[in-house]
């Protein structure tokens, strides 16, 4: 009784995520494991890689195949969306054929898969497995990214900093394809030389200041082993709060950290240099519609339009 009532749990049990089974031909003549691997990176976290294990009634099943002596097939047999898919591409060059044909082919299951995000709510509740493929269909292989990078910002009012170099922290999310977020941290100084009534001086200013912003992107896949390659481009509005603190042995001190908050506008591209490091480029522009403006008499105010460039070393997973 009790070994009946196991096996009819577990035939009644839904797979707790898909399972994909990834079977090439040898006339292919490339790296099986490579391309497997690549093909895993590119999907993300989520998925039951079952490598080229025989294909069982619940697997996602990907065939690569020669077509003829310039093409390739790719065949994907998946019980999920319930659709069988073939799709004939030109056979790359040997230096390039792993990473190629892991693009078309992570490609090719993605938009089979788009079908089950997409499809209309209904009564039929979906399955645990639709549901992981849905959400891999929409996401990017590697939606966080962390980065640390050096910050130099200019200040265009004639009362404020020309320059300020500082170290910015940031975080990246892309919980959707072409939708992400971005948050940073940052802590910038200079010595600041000012003349007021015959006096010059040097003013220490300090800025903390916290930054998030929505962005849209988009990505054009690399062709190098790892994903390396892969160039992100970013393109959004947001917003810079913060406070700034100035000192100075002739003028004295602003009395405290005073607040500061405007708008801006960022672009950022970032590149992968592999399967978890990259380097990124952004740029930002905006208005301080509040700040300081010479605050406990210091001849310097932190207000008006600016711009700033961040060389980011990043961490993407």
């Amino acid at each position: 009784m009790v070994h009946t009532l196991w096996l009819t749990l577990l035939l009644t049990l839904e797979p707790a995520r898909p399972s994909l089974a990834t079977h090439v031909d040898p006339c292919l003549e490339l790296d099986v494991d490579a391309l497997r691997e690549s093909i895993e990176l590119r999907l993300g976290p989520g998925l039951e890689h079952r490598g080229g294990a025989a294909g069982q009634a619940d697997d996602t099943q990907l065939l690569l195949d020669c077509a003829s002596e310039r093409e390739a097939e790719l065949t994907l047999i998946d019980p999920i969306n319930g659709v069988t898919m073939t799709r004939i591409v030109e056979l790359p060059p040997p230096e390039r054929r792993v990473e190629r044909l892991a693009e078309h082919a992570t490609t090719l299951l993605r938009s089979a898969w788009l079908g089950v995000a997409l499809e209309r709510p209904s009564d039929r509740r979906r399955t645990r497995a639709e549901r992981v493929a849905a959400r891999v269909a929409r996401r990017p292989s590697a939606p966080w990214e962390l980065g640390d990078g050096f910050v130099i910002r200019s200040f265009f009012d004639p009362g404020g900093p020309t320059v300020m170099l500082g170290e910015q922290v940031e975080v990246v999310h892309r919980p959707l394809r072409h939708l992400a977020w971005k948050a940073d941290g940052e802590l910038a100084f200079w010595r600041v030389p000012v003349e007021s009534d015959a006096t010059t001086d040097k003013v220490a200013t300090w800025s903390i200041s916290a930054a998030p912003a929505l962005l849209g992107w988009a990505e054009i896949p690399g062709r190098g082993r790892r994903g390396a390659g892969t160039v992100a481009l970013y393109g959004g509005p947001g917003l810079r709060a913060g406070g700034v603190y100035m000192n100075s042995s002739s003028f004295g001190d602003s009395g405290g950290f005073r607040s500061f908050v405007g708008p801006l506008l960022m672009a950022r591209a970032s590149v992968s240099l592999g399967r978890f490091v990259g380097l990124a480029l952004n740029v930002e522009a905006g208005w301080l519609v509040h700040g300081p403006d010479r605050p406990n008499g210091i001849p310097l105010s932190l207000r008006g339009p600016w711009a700033n460039g961040v060389v980011v070393i990043v961490s993407r997973f």
